[in-house]
Order: structure tokens, then sequence, then C-alpha cells
């Protein structure tokens, strides 16, 4: 009897549900999704090896419904700063960062909405002689380490025009274990700091 009664009840549910026009509503839409794409300059900051850098960089992808973001992004040092423990100071750190950025949009046909993303890759670093010493000799210029880094964060986006966005975001910066010479994961590790603009077909 129970078996009877439950059969009965699924045959209903299933009746209800097949005449109803709503449809159930996912990130990636129903049926074949709206793809759009961008380019975007920015801008970040952060401590690295004991100093504020600053690395522009660039960011380009597809955006599936105006909701998920895939893109490749690449960013690399430009301020000439000595590590901390260096004892040459004719030196600089020189870095760059190369990989994928992810990011998922909360309420994006708002003005002002959130994002969340997290950005990993490769990161290369080494040490080159800054500009006031170009003509001088260092031994240890054809050196450089590598290592894998992840970027998880959170940024504010502005919906400026149809074809314009703007976000101001802040993440942490994690590293895998990297040793070159006084530079250790830890002096790469910590938060970041970044604005952008975002360009493309949404």
């Amino acid at each position: 009897m129970k078996i009877n009664i439950l059969i009965l009840f699924c045959a209903l549910s299933i009746t209800s549900t097949a005449q109803t026009n709503d449809e159930a509503k996912t990130i990636f839409g129903n049926g074949k999704p709206h793809l759009g794409y961008f380019v975007s300059p920015f801008g970040q900051v952060g401590k690295i090896a004991g100093s504020t850098a600053v690395l522009p960089g660039i960011n380009a992808g597809v955006i599936f419904n105006n909701t998920f973001t895939v893109g490749a992004s690449y960013k690399f040092i430009v301020t000439e700063n000595t590590p901390a423990g260096e004892a040459d100071d004719r030196l600089y750190l020189d870095q760059f960062y190369a990989g994928l950025k992810c990011e998922y949009s909360i309420l994006p046909t708002k003005p002002v909405h959130f994002n969340l993303f997290l950005e990993a890759g490769l990161g290369h670093t080494e040490l080159d002689l800054k500009d006031a010493y170009e003509f001088d000799h260092f031994e240890g210029s054809g050196t450089n380490a590598s290592f894998f880094y992840a970027e998880p964060g959170a940024a504010i986006e502005l919906n400026l025009w149809k074809y314009l966005k703007l976000d101001i975001g802040a993440g942490y910066r994690f590293a895998s274990a990297v040793t070159y010479r006084s530079i250790t994961e830890k002096n790469i590790m910590g938060f970041t700091f970044s604005g952008g603009l975002k360009i493309g077909l949404f």
C-alpha cells in the first residue's frame, strides 16, 4: 500500500512539474550560454622582499553569461627595489607572474557589485643591476628561480559604461617553496591591492 502511495505521489509531482513554464536559473544559463570577451589593463601594489612593489599587468579572457570569467593574466615588477637582506645595493628584484584568473560576479547587472577571484600560475624571480649601474658587471645576473603562486581575493566592480567596467580589489599571494640568494617564499607572500579597467563586450 505504501509503495502504491509513493508511486502515485511521484507521478503527480512529475505531472505538476511538466505543466509549469518556470525553469531553474543556472550560472551558465539554460541552453547555449552567452559568451563575452574582455581585455583588462591593471595595476597592483604589495610588499615583496621588504619593499612596496608596483606591478602593472594585463588580463584577457571570456565571460560566460556576464557571471563567470576565465582569462590569462600577466604582471611584472617595475620598481627597482633592493631586497631586504641583499648586501649589494646596486641590485634590484626583477619578477614576473603569468597564470590563469577565474572570477565569479555576484549580481553583475547591478551598477556596483562584488567579484570573487582566484589567480594562479608561475612566478619568476631574479636580480638585475639598477639603471644607474647598467654598465657594471654582475656575476649572478644569469641565475634565477621559479615558483608557483596562488592569489585569491575579492573586488568591488562598477559598470561604468556598456563596454567598460572598473574594479578595485584586494587579495593574498601564496607561493611555493623557493630560495634565491636572500629571497624565500616568505618574502613573496603577502597582501595585494589592485585596480583596473575591463574593456570588452559583456
